[in-house]
């Protein structure tokens, strides 16, 4: 009797425990599909894909031979699904190829069908030759591309080679689709601090040229390459360029130590951000001596930056004194110049809200990034909000972009003011505004957000397509740079913005990835006649449905 009882109990018990089970197969879901290269469909075995969950958390598969995968225990909600395919040493998380779709899982949703089309990156390689078609080697080629940053075009060095001893080169992981210009120049050798070349300039040897592919001075002169899917382009031959050789002699000041290093480099263009990444480059240099006297030769005519930083003694990424100069070499040398290293300067502000604040009052703070614009130089804090801040310990003088991170859903950032001139959309300089010039960040509450619906044809959704959202009354290319909003439509084929300033806007669909490159911004600016123009009031929600259309 007593086992009966308790077998009653045990059975009981799990009944009770059933529902809950229920639900919590209801609860959560599943996502499946298969990963393939985009120009050839094949699938690619050994990928993973991730489920981002937040907080740190996430859920992952592997590809099986057919590049299937499936991902249970998924939870209901908005995620970032990403797909990674091994590098060429077979690493998951290196460079090999990659891509990120957003979804949105209902409850106990089985969701199949949710596949990636990887684009494999492509390569360049080439020779570089002298006038005489002879290999020079020990050269730094570099693929150089445009993009429209902080407010301004800037040209940016992204990844290189260096020619071999038969003036031979490879660039690898370049993206396809992407306008490269291919630049060969000397790279970031060691120099003397106080250049012995002969003091007439009839004497001295030639100096190499920054040569663009095939055989250009300039950038704007070079044959732009533009990689296929995967493809690897050879033959791209560069005739370096020579020209007469100059030198600037000056003196570097600041009451530096042994830790103080200088350097030259063109001013474009320059190492800085391209695309979803960072690419920086050392450049010619040595160590200020004593004295502070330097002479550097060897260099053609052309626009540089001479910069002088000093580390810290706990550490030598942490810069105490730093500065700049900008000099242009036409037809003569530079007979003085004068570098000024200056301490860390101080940086503070404060939030404030336009007009009334919230009640009950928004509970939270903002996270704010700087990241000096061509070099490594970065700092962050965070703020209240409102509230004040500051930058502990100063940044050095350089010039730097602004990332606001954690702004509260439902406001935007009307506003960054540095001393008496407006941020939001340009670089900072600290110290270089009037005295005790301090940052001061306006939040908006009277924004609202534009949703969109993709669909084909045949009237069903479209998903992973490009939709970008225009200011309407951006004056130039830079500017609708600068302001436009972009995303990728989830497999409902639908999108939402993040809060907008009230105001005109011209929304449109396209399979095409969207980048700040002055190509797509160009194609952009000339297609918004073909966009849906959105009239975005004071809390309001619009939604526009569209059809993918190519940039023309």
């Amino acid at each position: 009797m007593r086992k009966l009882l308790t077998l009653w109990i045990a059975l009981a018990a799990a009944r009770a425990q059933d529902p809950a089970r229920l639900d919590s197969a209801k609860i959560e879901g599943s996502i499946s599909g298969t990963v393939m290269q985009s120009s050839s469909g094949q699938p690619i075995r050994d990928g993973r894909v991730v489920v981002s969950l937040g907080q740190g958390k996430s859920l992952d598969a592997t590809t099986d031979a057919a590049g299937r995968y499936s991902i249970k225990g998924v939870p209901p909600g908005e995620h970032r699904v990403g797909a990674m395919a091994p590098d060429r040493e077979g690493r998951i998380g290196g460079f090999g190829p990659s891509a990120m779709r957003p979804v949105t899982l209902h409850a106990g949703e089985e969701l199949t069908g949710f596949d990636f089309r990887l684009v494999f990156r492509g390569s360049v390689a080439g020779k570089a030759v002298d006038q005489n078609n002879e290999p020079v080697p020990g050269l730094r080629v570099v693929a150089v591309t445009r993009e429209y940053h902080a407010g301004a075009l800037r040209a940016v060095m992204t990844l290189s080679g260096t020619t071999d001893d038969l003036g031979e080169y490879v660039i690898s992981r370049l993206e396809p689709g992407r306008a490269y210009r291919i630049m060969a120049d000397r790279g970031g050798q060691r120099l003397s601090a106080y250049s012995e070349a002969p003091l007439d300039p009839a004497l001295r040897r030639p100096a190499v040229v920054p040569t663009f592919f095939p055989n250009s001075r300039d950038l704007e002169g070079g044959e732009p390459v533009v990689l296929r899917d995967g493809e690897t382009r050879e033959g791209v031959d560069i005739k370096v360029v020579r020209a007469p050789s100059f030198c600037m002699e000056g003196r570097i000041a600041g009451g530096l130590g042994p830790r103080a290093y200088f350097s030259i480099s063109p001013v474009q263009p320059a190492s800085g951000s391209a695309g979803t990444a960072s690419y920086y480059h050392a450049s010619p240099g040595a160590v200020v001596p004593p004295d502070g006297k330097v002479r550097i030769c060897d260099l053609p005519p052309g626009d540089y930056e001479i910069a002088v930083s000093e580390s810290g003694q706990a550490t030598f990424s942490e810069l105490v004194n730093f500065g700049t100069a900008s000099l242009t070499i036409s037809d003569r040398d530079i007979p003085n110049f004068t570098v000024i290293a200056r301490p860390r300067v101080p940086l503070a502000g404060e939030v404030a809200w336009f007009g009334q604040p919230p009640d009950p009052p928004l509970s939270g703070e903002l996270r704010l990034f700087l990241q000096a614009v061509t070099r490594t130089n970065r700092a962050n804090t965070t703020a209240p909000i409102p509230g004040e801040f500051s930058f502990a310990g100063g940044v050095p003088m350089d010039e730097y972009k602004l990332d606001i991170n954690g702004i509260p859903a439902g406001v935007y950032v009307k506003d960054v003011v540095y001393g008496d001139r407006s941020v939001l959309l340009t670089t900072i300089r600290p110290g270089a505004g009037m005295t005790g010039a301090s940052l001061r960040i306006t939040l908006a509450r009277d924004g609202g957000t534009i949703a969109a619906a993709v669909t084909g044809k045949d009237g069903n959704p479209v998903p992973d397509c490009s939709v970008v959202v225009l200011p309407g009354t951006a004056p130039s290319d830079a500017m609708a740079a600068a302001l436009m909003q972009t995303g990728k439509s989830d497999q409902n084929g639908r999108w939402s913005s993040a809060t907008l300033a009230p105001g005109k806007y011209i929304v449109l669909a396209t399979p095409e990835t969207i980048d700040r490159s002055p190509e797509t911004i160009a194609r952009l600016w000339a297609a918004r006649t073909r966009g849906e123009t959105v009239e975005l009031t004071a809390g309001g929600k619009p939604s526009v449905t569209l059809a993918p259309k190519p940039l023309e």
